[in-house]
C-alpha cells in the first residue's frame, strides 16, 4: 500500500510542478487567466467523458449519480474547485511562484478545520502541533517579503479556503460506504467538471470581458494565432487532467490532510526550482519558515506511520483469536474492542477509516 501511494505521489509531483511553471510562463504572454482555466475545464470534461465511453464499450456501465445527489455532494466540490483553480491562476499575475506556493500551503489550515467539522478527522494534540508548525512557517516565509503583493496574497488565501472545502467534501464522497460513493478518479472528474464551469463563467464576464474589447482572445503575443492559443490551452488542459486524476488517487487512498501534506512537499521542490530558474528571492527568515514547514510535514508522517502500525497490530490480535468457551468469548470481545480502538486511532490519523486500503479494484 505504501509503495502504491509513493508511486502515485511520484506521478503527481512532476505534473503539479510542471503545470505551475507552465501556467506562469503562459500567463506572461496571454493575459486571460480565467479564460485559460475555463478551457482546461472543458478539456478535462471532454477527456473524462471520452475515456469513460471507451471503457463502457469494453466493460460494464460506469457509475452515474442522480441530479439530487449531484447537487447535494458534487456541486459544492465543483464550485469550490473552480474558485480554487481560477483564483490561483489569477494570483499568479501578481505574485512570484515562491510566494504563491508557500501561501497556498495555508490550505492545510482550512482542510483541518473542515475535516474536524465534517468528522473526517479526530482532534489530537499531534494534529494541532503539525498544523501550528506549518502555519507558523508560512507566516515567517511571507514576513517582510519584498515580493509581497497584497492583492495576489488575498487571492491565494481565498483559493486556499476553497481548497479546504473542496478536498474535505471530496474525501467524504469518495470514501463513504454507500452506493453513491464515487471511488474511481475518472468518474469523479467526469461528474465534477460541469459544476466547475458554473462559477468560472460569471467571473470571466465580470473581470475579463473588458479585456475582450481590447484584445482578441485568439491573439498571442500581438498576433492573431488561433491554433497557437488553442494548442497551448490544450496542453495545459491535458496536464491538469492527468494531475487531477493523480490527486483523486491520492485522496481515495489517504485523506484530505495527507493529500495537502504531499502538496507541501511538492511545493518545496517548486520553491527550489523557482529560486534557481527565476531568481526568486529567499531571505534567512524565509528559510526558517521553510524548515518549520518541513518539521510539520515530518511530524505528520511519523504520527500517521505510528498509528497505522498500531492499527495493524490490533487487527492481527483480533483475527488470530479463536474463542471456544465463555472465557474465550470474553477475550474475543476484548479483542474486538481493541480492534475498534485501533480503527478509531487510525481514523484519527488518516481521516478515512482506512477504507482506501480496500479499494484495489475500483481505482485506476
Amino acid at each position: 500500500m505504501l509503495v502504491r501511494i509513493l508511486l502515485i505521489a511520484l506521478l503527481y509531483y512532476p505534473l503539479s510542478i510542471g503545470l505551475t511553471f507552465y501556467q506562469k510562463w503562459l500567463l506572461k504572454n496571454y493575459k486571460l487567466p480565467l479564460t485559460v482555466v475555463c478551457g482546461h475545464y472543458i478539456i478535462k470534461w471532454g477527456a473524462a467523458i471520452f475515456i469513460r465511453f471507451l471503457l463502457e464499450l469494453c466493460g460494464p456501465p460506469r457509475i452515474r449519480l442522480s441530479w439530487k445527489e449531484q447537487v447535494r455532494w458534487l456541486a459544492p466540490i465543483g464550485v469550490c474547485a473552480s474558485l480554487d483553480i481560477g483564483l490561483s491562476n489569477w494570483a499568479l499575475e501578481y505574485v512570484t511562484v515562491s510566494l504563491y506556493t508557500m501561501a497556498k500551503s495555508s490550505g492545510i489550515l482550512f482542510i483541518v478545520a473542515f475535516s474536524l467539522l465534517l468528522r473526517l478527522e479526530k482532534w489530537r494534540i499531534s494534529l494541532g502541533m503539525e498544523t501550528a508548525l506549518i502555519a507558523a512557517g508560512l507566516f515567517l516565509f511571507t514576513w517582510r517579503s519584498s515580493q509581497l503583493d497584497l492583492t495576489g496574497l488575498m487571492l491565494v488565501e481565498l483559493a486556499a479556503a476553497c481548497t479546504g472545502i473542496r478536498w474535505s467534501v471530496s474525501q467524504l464522497v469518495m470514501q463513504k460506504d454507500d452506493s453513491h460513493a464515487i471511488r474511481n478518479p475518472l468518474d469523479m472528474v467526469a461528474h465534477v467538471q460541469p459544476w466547475m464551469l458554473i462559477p468560472i463563467i460569471p467571473l470571466i464576464l465580470i473581470f475579463e470581458s473588458p479585456t475582450y474589447a481590447e484584445i482578441d482572445p485568439l491573439t498571442y503575443q500581438g498576433e492573431f494565432a488561433p491554433l497557437t492559443v488553442i494548442s497551448l490551452v490544450f496542453i495545459g488542459g491535458i496536464i491538469a487532467f492527468s494531475m487531477e486524476l493523480a490527486e483523486y488517487l491520492l485522496l481515495v487512498n489517504t485523506s484530505g490532510v495527507t493529500l495537502n501534506i504531499f502538496g507541501i512537499i511538492k511545493e518545496i521542490f517548486t520553491l527550489l526550482l523557482a529560486h534557481f530558474a527565476h531568481g526568486d528571492q529567499m531571505s534567512e527568515v524565509n528559510l526558517v519558515g521553510l524548515m518549520m514547514c518541513l518539521c510539520g510535514v515530518g511530524l505528520h508522517g511519523m504520527n500517521r506511520h505510528r498509528n497505522a502500525i498500531k492499527f495493524e497490530k490490533g487487527r492481527f490480535s483480533a483475527l488470530t483469536a479463536q474463542p471456544s468457551s465463555a472465557h474465550h468469548r470474553v477475550a474475543a470481545s476484548k479483542n474486538s474492542s481493541r480492534l475498534a480502538e485501533s480503527r478509531e486511532l487510525a481514523h484519527g490519523s488518516s481521516g478515512d477509516d482506512l477504507r482506501g486500503l480496500l479499494l484495489e479494484d475500483d481505482v485506476l
